[in-house]
């Protein structure tokens, strides 16, 4: 009993490591959300301009987020190891409440990444839309320069033959 007693212990231990790891990745996960609205929002008032610092912010969070995960990769690593489980799901945690809030928050962090990847998916329509809109309107520039030389260069001609034929 009291070798069951110190694994069962220790598991809650790392489980208790596992889920405070994870609470601290949902919500920087949070954050990339509320920073991937933000971007959705500053793409519909100013187009892509003002994007670079929200990219930066969230590229910090990614950085913080991949520090969890091997964080929890090791901490999880133990738990296979010193238990000989190949995952949680093998465990018997019905009874073990740090296992089902664990279970629940990556469930919910999952959740929170889909929501993630179709705002960013929007964005990056919004994107794809502006971008050609403005290459829709620098071609038209550039084709009107290339108008514009073309005129200009014949008014010169006509200009100065004007000017030569009243020479003359």
């Amino acid at each position: 009993m009291g070798e069951n007693y110190t694994m069962d212990n220790q598991l809650k231990k790392y489980l208790r490591r596992l889920t405070e790891i994870s609470k601290e990745k949902q919500r920087k996960v949070k954050d990339i959300l509320y920073l991937t609205k933000a971007q959705a929002e500053l793409i519909e008032k100013e187009g892509v301009e003002g994007l670079e610092k929200l990219l930066d912010d969230k590229q910090k969070k990614i950085e913080e987020i991949n520090k969890n995960d091997e964080d929890f990769r090791a901490c999880y690593k133990k738990i296979k190891q010193e238990f000989k489980i190949e995952s949680l799901d093998n465990l018997e945690t019905s009874n073990v409440k740090e296992a089902e809030e664990l279970q629940k928050l990556t469930g919910e962090i999952k959740g929170i990444l889909q929501e993630i990847g179709e705002v960013e998916k929007q964005n990056s329509e919004k994107i794809k839309d502006i971008l050609g809109g403005l290459g829709g309107k620098i071609k038209k520039i550039n084709q009107g320069r290339k108008a514009n030389n073309v005129y200009s260069q014949g008014s010169d001609k006509r200009a100065s033959s004007y000017f030569i034929d009243q020479k003359k």
